[in-house]
Order: structure tokens, then C-alpha cells, then sequence
């Protein structure tokens, strides 16, 4: 087994990559869009994505990263990858050694720490204060698809290989534009996707815990931008 570690970023963030980066000496990468190329800066452990590389893109930049790993020699024997934030996660090599002691990732392929039920209400206008006026998604609610349950990208996931594949038989880098006007919540996607498999989540605490001060701190960044926003004279 060999878990990898891919923590989402964006360019932006760059002065926050040297420091998850440290973190582990090796199976960590760091994957970001808005590259002219994809390459593997694998030194830095950085993964450049020819992508987009705002909150609106995020579902097309998973499906980048998950179709770039599958294709990548140094990465032919990941059998499982976990998806971190950033920004608002507080984890270290520790926590990813341990999640080779749990027994469910040998018969499981979707393991996360909180599921979205399906009773629970969806807002479908969550990113209204994230996206940009420019965006295809400013104040245009997601209502596509089925709520299916789903684990929430921001406690983190993991997907085995066999799930990775059959995101990727589904959706690859070839489908950006479809993507990008289907989808904008990039961990509903997942767990549409792989419900269609008859693939659904478990929930395990591995006790990889979110920072709450930078949560907070990101909600106060988002609540003056929609407040920007609400006074632009956009139709």
C-alpha cells in the first residue's frame, strides 16, 4: 500500500508550499492550476495543472490532478490518495502514517471524516461569495445533478486507485469546459461520480482536524468580498 498525499493549493498560496512541503519526505505533492503546462516540479514536490486555478475550478483541477497521477510513472504504485487543504488543515507525516492501520481502506475506495446526508438541506448558493463577477457561476446556483452523500473535501477524503480510475474514466483533462459548467462543488462531483459505481462513502476519524482561527479568518475574507460584490452594478 502506499498512500499520497496531495494537498490542494493555488498560486496564491505559494509562500504556504515550503512549509506543507517539509512536512513529509516524500509521497507529498502539492497540485495547483493556472499552469501553461502540467509538469511535476518533483524537487518542491509542486504539481503544475494547465487549468484553472480559482474557487470556481476547483472540480476541474481534482480531476486534473487524479487523471495527471494515473499517468505518471512515479505515481504507478500509489494505491490510495488523500485530498487536503492548504490553508485550514492541521495534519503532519504522523497523521498519514497512521491511516495505514486502518482496515477498511483494503475493502473501501471512499473513506472520509464527515459525510453530507442526503436529508440534509443542500445550498445550492454556497459559492455566491466566492467566485468572481466574471465567473460562469456569479449568482448563478448549482442545480444540477443529484445530492447523493458525499464527504466534505474540507475534512479531507481518501480514494483508492479503483475509485480514482473510475473518476477518470468519467471525467479526464480533455473535458475541462464540461466540467467547469456542470460542476462547481468539487466533492459533490466525487461522490456523484462514484455513486454511479454503487461506490459510497464511510466515515472514519483519522483526526486530521480543521484549524478553526482559519476558518474563521477565511469566512471574515469571503463576508467583506460579497459585501464588494453586492455593491458592484452587475446585472
Amino acid at each position: 500500500m502506499r498512500i499520497l498525499a496531495v494537498v490542494l493549493s493555488c498560486m496564491k498560496h505559494h509562500k504556504l508550499w515550503k512549509h506543507i512541503a517539509a512536512r513529509m519526505d516524500k509521497d507529498i505533492l502539492i497540485f495547483v492550476g493556472g499552469s501553461e503546462s502540467t509538469h511535476f516540479d518533483e524537487p518542491n514536490k509542486i504539481l503544475y495543472l494547465k487549468c484553472g486555478d480559482t474557487y470556481d475550478r476547483l472540480p476541474e483541477k481534482i480531476i486534473c490532478m487524479i487523471h495527471t497521477i494515473l499517468n505518471m510513472d512515479c505515481f504507478s504504485d500509489v494505491t490510495h490518495i488523500i485530498k487536503i487543504d492548504d490553508y485550514d488543515t492541521m495534519w503532519d507525516k504522523s497523521h498519514i502514517d497512521n491511516l495505514y492501520t486502518i482496515a477498511e481502506l483494503k475493502s473501501h475506495h471512499y473513506i472520509g471524516q464527515t459525510k453530507h446526508l442526503i436529508e440534509h438541506k443542500f445550498n445550492g448558493t454556497y459559492h455566491y461569495n466566492k467566485v468572481r463577477p466574471s465567473s460562469y457561476w456569479f449568482r448563478r446556483p448549482y442545480v444540477g445533478g443529484n445530492i447523493v452523500e458525499y464527504l466534505l473535501g474540507g475534512d479531507t477524503y481518501i480514494l483508492s486507485r479503483h475509485a480514482m480510475i473510475l473518476i477518470n474514466n468519467t471525467y479526464n483533462t480533455s473535458h475541462i469546459e464540461t466540467i467547469y459548467k456542470t460542476h462547481i462543488y468539487e466533492d459533490l462531483m466525487i461522490g456523484q461520480i462514484l455513486a454511479k459505481h454503487d461506490i459510497f462513502p464511510i466515515v472514519i476519524n483519522y483526526k486530521i482536524k480543521c484549524d478553526i482561527l482559519a476558518i474563521k479568518h477565511r469566512r471574515f475574507l469571503e463576508r467583506n468580498y460579497l459585501t464588494f460584490l453586492a455593491s458592484c452594478d452587475i446585472n
